[in-house]
């Protein structure tokens, strides 16, 4: 394995858990950041991929050489020029949106290339792998509507990061449904904040079955005001409103939360997770979920004929599928908040007639 920039002590811990590796059997190039705002992602995505490497190469007859760049250090095109020239046959990255765009701009890539996030256009062999909050949402109202909610109420500060997520289940759920459901804007500066609108919403608002939640992080305030005058609605929100790391109290006031999650946040430890926490302390959800995203990266660029075949891959962040825009669908798992911990719901690898009602 070759890097170019500094390395992390995480990612030495990593070097010395790791078994000894085979002789490789070819190469990939990481195109990521080094410096700059994104480069904490990144780090995370690095150390993720680093320990589905390390797995895997455990039990390989052999492995593929990596080879690190700094995404930020030449032109994305030229970058890639230099990792052909140098023996790769599959490319991971970029992660910047721009540079992903500058990609697509450039037309068919000359070796298989996994972005790691998403723009507009498609590109002949490139695929578009990325942690948006999209494939959640249409799988939450997917599951909502399984579940016989019929008329969710709408909820959504008015910052544009929720303004956004309200657009995108308004989108999906619209798919399948003729009436638009009812929005309530929540303004924590009014009399009351919070909880004072979810007390005047459950008295005298407008009427439904369920509730959304588009700010997530509203979720502490939303869910024990709903406890405590003991509404029935069930509140359903993004993967971001649950940190498992958070305190047990906080955990607590989030039972009867329903949201879709990576597997990796939901179900047994595998054994690249516990190689990471055992490198450093389990880190808050959000970077946590990268390294899911991270050693996904890993195995979905050792498969990519299967991937351009059509399979359906189960995998740390949900099951994976590329779509006829080049882009790779994830399908999360859902679950439900219980005395702190959250349940599994239903599951994508679920038999096809599974209802995910919960029971």
């Amino acid at each position: 394995m070759s890097f170019t920039g500094k390395g992390r002590a995480a990612a030495a811990l990593l070097l010395l858990l790791a078994p000894p590796l085979a002789e490789a059997a070819g190469d990939i190039a990481v195109l990521l950041p080094q410096s700059g705002r994104m480069s904490r992602a990144a780090e995370a995505i690095r150390d993720g991929l680093m320990a589905a490497y390390y797995q895997d190469s455990a039990s390989a007859s052999d492995s593929p050489t990596l080879h690190f760049y700094d995404s930020d250090s030449a032109p994305i095109v030229t970058l890639l020029q230099e990792a052909r020239a140098a023996g790769a046959n599959v490319v991971i990255g970029p992660l910047d949106r721009d540079r992903v765009e500058a990609l697509i701009k450039a037309g068919e890539q000359p070796l298989p290339v996994l972005a790691l996030n998403s723009a507009e256009g498609a590109a002949a062999n490139l695929a578009e792998f990325a942690l948006s909050p999209d494939d959640e949402i249409q799988r939450l109202a997917e599951w909502m509507t399984r579940q016989g909610i019929r008329r969710p109420l709408l909820l959504s500060g008015a910052d544009e990061a929720s303004q956004r997520q309200l657009r995108l289940f308004q989108s999906a759920w619209q798919a399948g449904h003729p009436v638009a459901p009812a929005v309530v804007t929540l303004d924590a500066s009014r009399k009351g904040g919070i909880a004072g609108a979810i007390k005047e919403l459950l008295r005298s608002g407008p009427k439904g079955d369920a509730l959304f939640l588009a700010s997530p992080a509203l979720a502490r305030q939303v869910q024990p005001t709903l406890t405590y005058y003991h509404s029935a609605l069930p509140l359903y929100s993004l993967a971001s409103a649950w940190d498992p790391t958070a305190d047990a109290s906080g955990l607590n006031d989030l039972d009867g939360l329903r949201f879709c999650d990576q597997p990796w946040m939901l179900e047994p430890q595998r054994p690249e997770q516990e190689a990471l926490y055992a490198a450093q302390p389990r880190p808050a959800a959000s970077y946590d979920r990268l390294y899911a995203f991270g050693a996904d990266a890993w195995t979905l660029a050792r498969a990519w004929p299967a991937l351009q075949d059509g399979e359906r891959l189960s995998l740390r962040s949900g099951l994976v599928q590329l779509d006829a825009g080049h882009a790779l669908r994830r399908q999360p798992t859902c679950a439900e908040i219980r005395n702190g911990t959250a349940f599994i719901i239903w599951s994508p690898t679920a038999t096809p007639d599974a209802d995910g009602s919960g029971g």
